[in-house]
């Protein structure tokens, strides 16, 4: 494996990483973004804002979760299949 090879998976893994993790992290500050600004007008504890976040976060995964299973095993088939090729 030379080393352009080897930051190409590198980049594939770290842009793999980015699209998984967008969707819930997304979607939890989208939660806790509208939760604060209804903890603004109204003045309540700005503890609530947990429940809401994980809410939406397990949301996210919930409506994700199949489109995210199916990048990541997409990429462990094509580096298992290119596993010999790395191992030279």
């Amino acid at each position: 494996m030379t080393a352009s090879e080897a930051l190409e998976l590198v980049q594939r893994v770290l842009v793999l990483t980015f699209y998984t993790a967008l969707p819930p992290l997304g979607a939890a500050f989208l939660a806790a973004l509208g939760v604060s600004l209804i903890q603004v007008r109204v003045g309540a504890d700005p503890t609530i804002s947990t429940v809401p976040k994980i809410l939406a976060a397990g949301a996210a995964l919930l409506i994700f979760g199949g489109w995210m299973v199916a990048l990541m095993s997409d990429f462990w088939l094509d580096l298992w299949q290119s596993l010999p090729e790395i191992v030279k």
